[in-house]
């Protein structure tokens, strides 16, 4: 698209995430414009578009992607709807970004990554916690380390996020009391028939963890398989491509008014330590601990250091992102291949409990 022109932006759905966490970020963006959304429940609509200045309500997603002049779409729905939503996008040859997981199944998620790959499109999934300050510098350093050599070999991972305040207490949505109808084209995909009675153990495991299977592979740059999960599913053991052991502690506790998500990767000679915020805590980014036997710079001791981050929202950032991918016509770190992953991933997990 022209550089010179701003961003026309179409968004399905309008619930709680679909206006805190990206309708409200997308309207502070100087290049994009807001131009329709699509949502059935028509009052709320309209109380949406009003607050936002989106200019063009619609019922549903076919109306809009028929009327309304977008170069992009942000759909933000039920992700058991992702499917049956993105492939029309796609089809209609609109850049998409929608929420996390990018479906349910991996067979449907690798069909909607060869439509945005046959059709030239980018298609981001809504993984923000790659777009954390935090976040980057971690993946970058591990990174540096690797080719570096400088602090030996990458040796462990360890994840740790119990359940906890999500949200923050952040404000409620606009909803003006009215409810929406399943129209025709939406459709809802379920868990493969194969995971018979733990089908809905899966839809559980990625709707919660699934940012956390996706930013271990970002943070280490390396696909990985799981190689065991404990019978009550309270802690995820997965090896790396290299050989690296990982673990993903998933319910050692849980956390009232408070939020706990932490990264530990450690090498032969040093130790990087991710915290993030909860991932409704606006102007608020993680922190990052990095330790090296050998220190920084000419220092013949053992060294930690702690970067002062600039306190950007995730969310925001994603949006940010997304905006620049479409208006420059290049490619997001979070495509929709990586959600594939993800599933296959998730899919694992499954088998190791059954």
């Amino acid at each position: 698209m022209d550089k010179d022109n701003k961003v026309r932006l179409g968004f399905v759905g309008a619930g709680y995430m679909g206006q805190l966490a990206h309708i409200a970020n997308y309207a502070t963006i100087e290049d994009c414009e807001l131009v329709a959304l699509a949502e059935g429940r028509a009052e709320t609509a309209k109380a949406v578009a009003k607050k936002y200045g989106i200019q063009e309500v619609y019922l549903d997603h076919h109306t809009l992607l028929e009327k309304a002049e977008v170069d992009a779409v942000i759909g933000i729905m039920g992700f058991h709807f992702f499917y049956s939503l993105v492939k029309d996008l796609l089809s209609s040859g609109k850049h998409t970004a929608t929420e996390k997981p990018i479906c349910i199944q991996s067979a449907s998620a690798r069909h909607l990554v060869e439509l945005a790959g046959d059709n030239q499109l980018i298609y981001q999934v809504g993984y923000m916690k790659r777009h954390d300050p935090a976040a980057k510098i971690v993946r970058q350093t591990v990174l540096d380390w690797k080719a570096s050599g400088e602090v030996g070999n990458m040796t462990y991972v360890r994840i740790t996020m119990p359940s906890g305040d999500w949200n923050y207490q952040i404000e409620s949505p606009v909803n003006m009391g009215d409810s929406a109808e399943q129209y025709e084209g939406q459709t809802i995909e379920v868990a493969p028939e194969w995971m018979g009675d733990f089908g809905q153990q899966y839809i559980g495991f990625i709707n919660f963890y699934i940012h956390q299977v996706n930013l271990l592979r970002y943070l280490i740059g390396e696909d990985y398989i799981v190689d065991y999960v404990d019978p009550k599913s309270r802690v995820l053991v997965a090896i790396s491509e290299s050989g690296v052991p990982c673990t993903l502690e998933m319910a050692p506790c849980g956390h009232r008014d408070r939020w706990e998500e932490h990264y530990r990767i450690g090498f032969d000679g040093g130790l990087i330590q991710l915290d993030l915020p909860a991932p409704m805590a606006r102007q608020r980014a993680g922190d990052v601990t990095i330790y090296k036997n050998t220190g920084f710079g000419s220092q013949e001791y053992a060294q930690e250091i702690r970067p002062v981050l600039p306190q950007r929202w995730a969310f925001l950032e994603q949006a940010r992102h997304f905006v620049h991918c479409v208006k420059n016509g290049q490619p997001t770190i979070s495509p929709a291949l990586d959600g594939v992953k993800d599933l296959e991933v998730s899919e694992q997990y499954i088998r190791k409990l059954m």
